[in-house]
């Protein structure tokens, strides 16, 4: 992908959303293959905050080289979770190795009323765009199924390429596949993660969707605030 001006977009949170995400998974799960449980989707959420790669962002997994080790290594905090909730092992392992076919769906992934038109508009401006995200393997199927893939030129999942955002290789990375563009900004809704993160390595980068932080230079309640940032920062820029 060369061009001199990419978009980096974050996935969830910031282009699509996924109603529960892990924590909605692993109770589709229950509900389908075990459905006289009694567990509460608030008793599994605790089991969730740590166990993900993301978790442990500073650290890469570049050894990791195809999905089935990926679910592998993250099964282990799904079975966790079940066992916390009163499986036993032997079950807790079966269930969490359904996990995958539940999250991976994507019609579990629903896309903002406001994202196709910034994409088209971007696009038709010149910009090349790209996801870069904290996601599973199969993320560039899911950004293909949803109707994302005529105006996104790069897909980068940090299950497939080893590093997790804010790590600086995850964004230093990202601008090698990009080709080194010259103009470049990430967006998304975390703070740390796709605001501090890319500002580290030289990024320009938009705040999307959360409530705004003290410190952040630019912030957007919505995509189509995207486009009058980019371009007002852009026309600063050359003028």
């Amino acid at each position: 992908m060369l061009t001199n001006k990419v978009i980096l977009w974050d996935f969830d949170g910031t282009l699509a959303e996924c109603p529960g995400m892990w924590n909605g998974a692993l109770m589709e799960v229950l509900n389908t293959h075990e459905p006289c449980h009694q567990v509460q989707r608030d008793q599994i959420r605790p089991f969730l905050l740590e166990g993900f790669f993301w978790h442990k962002a500073w650290e890469t997994h570049i050894h990791i080289t195809n999905a089935d080790d990926w679910w592998a290594e993250t099964n282990l905090t799904f079975q966790r979770a079940f066992e916390g909730v009163g499986f036993n092992p032997h079950r807790a392992r079966e269930l969490a190795g359904l996990v995958r076919q539940y999250y991976v769906n994507p019609s579990r992934f629903k896309l903002y009323d406001d994202v196709l038109p910034t994409l088209i508009t971007l696009q038709e401006k010149g910009w090349k765009q790209g996801i870069l995200s904290n996601h599973v393997p199969e993320l560039a199927n899911i950004v293909n199924t949803i109707g994302l893939s005529p105006f996104i030129d790069l897909c980068i999942s940090s299950a497939v390429s080893g590093y997790e955002k804010p790590n600086p290789l995850a964004f230093k990375d990202a601008l090698r596949l990009a080709g080194n563009p010259e103009k470049v900004w990430m967006v998304g809704d975390s703070q740390a993660a796709d605001v501090i993160g890319a500002e580290a390595v030289g990024i320009k980068a938009i705040l999307v969707r959360k409530p705004n932080a003290t410190g952040i230079k630019h912030y957007a309640t919505n995509l189509s605030e995207v486009i009058n940032i980019i371009e007002t920062e852009e026309l600063s820029h050359d003028s």
